[in-house]
């Protein structure tokens, strides 16, 4: 474990009318449900090998659930773990500490919106992580696709605007004010609406 990465992949369960509501304006719950289980499902065949995987789940949903829909060889070692309560930035803050308190030393996180990511993108994080001390890939609309740290860094999730176009510059400049080396990762899309949808790469 010590010199292993663990990826945490944040995920919904696809119930039609909780996933993708800013997608499902425009094409339905139905269809946005659809949509979402098919990038979960790329980012998913998409994961790097030799990599650990720990899946936080939404808790509107059983462990047992997310486990029946997830099913894959990919992630047949994968840790299944409910999220905590809160905004994003108290659940990312949990996410990361019980993932050192556990004695990972490189960490790093994933959402289930950008199904650009592929195994070189991963292979640069973890390669830029041993010369930094956070790695970040930014999307498009102004916030971040991947992030990873080698130590604890809640400052990063503190005082954040979630879900606005600031999301980026200000984790940039709290890192900045912690005095952490960044590297960044190439600029790359979410999916929120039709539109990113009809642009989507999935790779």
């Amino acid at each position: 474990m010590p010199d292993a990465p663990l990826l945490i992949l944040f995920v919904k369960y696809p119930e039609p009318g909780r996933v993708k509501t800013r997608l499902a304006a425009d094409v339905g719950d139905e269809a946005a449900a659809r949509i979402y289980r098919m990038m979960v499902a790329s980012i998913i065949g998409n994961l790097p090998q030799g990599t650990a995987i720990r899946i936080v789940y939404h808790r509107f949903r059983s462990e047992t659930d997310y486990r029946e829909w997830l099913d894959d060889p990919v992630l047949a070692e994968a840790e299944y773990v409910p999220q905590c309560e809160g905004d994003l930035g108290e659940r990312l803050t949990h996410a990361f500490a019980e993932a050192f308190h556990d004695g990972w030393e490189k960490v790093g996180v994933i959402g289930s919106d950008c199904v650009e990511l592929t195994s070189r993108i991963y292979h640069d994080a973890w390669k830029e992580l041993k010369k930094n001390d956070v790695v970040i890939g930014p999307t498009f609309d102004g916030g971040y696709y991947f992030l990873a740290m080698k130590h604890f860094q809640p400052a990063l999730f503190t005082s954040i605007t979630w879900s606005t176009p600031i999301v980026f510059g200000q984790t940039l400049l709290a890192a900045k004010m912690e005095q952490l080396s960044v590297a960044l990762l190439p600029k790359l899309h979410d999916i929120d609406t039709l539109e990113d949808w009809k642009c989507a790469k999935i790779v």
